[in-house]
């Protein structure tokens, strides 16, 4: 056997492993066995690349692999497009650059730059401005900017944009109006956060047999997802048993 074949099938080991670990489709070992490198491309085109690609756990996968071959290359490459062409794009990717790296203060006056003439209320830069003055501490001026980014982009969906409005609700104070918006992100967020957050939320206000019951559910809910679901929330699924007792 030859030095490709071996390695096609120690691929293909592999990746057989990774079914079995992450509870997919049992059929997915017989395409593996019986066609080596076609069942392998296909695996991976079917499975794991809508995975890392659209998932936030991918995502941050993707980033967090750039960041130690190339640390504060993302940073470096997004200011030198800015500096080269101040538009609305460059200011999005450079601000969101500046805020992954700590900065907050650079990144707002970067937003502040961008949030001019037809471009005052553009949803994604809203959206960052609203996240910078979370990192600031500015709980009140996060609800006023998302609000603003709803009035005038009525349409704009971003299940991260609603669930740092909750969290700006909760942190200045107004539960009750918290309490709503975690339960109304709760039905389409990409993972347990808003509902975990929706818990206590209900456990601050009084409402203990209400949390309790919500904590309850995403645990059923996590015993019946797949085991790649149950990985990539972990922290929150343990944050959730801890909170149970």
């Amino acid at each position: 056997m030859s030095s490709i074949s071996i390695l096609i099938w120690l691929i293909q080991l592999g990746l057989i492993v990774h079914v079995l670990k992450t509870g997919r489709n049992r059929y997915w070992i017989m395409m593996l066995l019986f066609m080596p490198l076609i069942g392998g491309i296909a695996y991976l085109v079917l499975e794991l690349v809508p995975e890392f690609s659209g998932s936030i756990t991918g995502q941050r996968a993707v980033r967090g692999v750039k960041k130690t071959l190339n640390p504060g290359a993302n940073l470096r490459q997004s200011e030198a497009a800015w500096n080269q062409s101040s538009n609305v794009d460059n200011g999005r990717r450079y601000a969101e650059a500046l805020l992954e790296s700590g900065k907050p203060d650079e990144a707002g006056k970067i937003v502040e730059q961008s949030l001019k003439g037809l471009f005052a209320t553009e949803p994604t830069l809203l959206l960052i401005k609203a996240q910078i003055q979370y990192e600031q501490g500015l709980e009140s001026e996060v609800v006023k900017t998302l609000q603003l980014l709803q009035e005038h982009n009525p349409d704009f969906r971003s299940a991260q944009g609603h669930l740092l409005y909750a969290r700006a609700l909760e942190d200045s104070g107004q539960l009750d109006q918290a309490v709503r918006e975690y339960s109304a992100v709760s039905e389409y967020f990409p993972g347990v956060e808003a509902r975990y957050r929706l818990a206590l939320c209900l456990s601050i206000t009084g409402n203990i047999s209400a949390s309790k019951s919500e904590l309850e559910s995403i645990m059923n809910d996590a015993k019946l997802a797949p085991a790649h679901f149950r990985k990539s929330q972990k922290a929150w699924l343990d944050a959730v048993r801890k909170e149970l007792g």
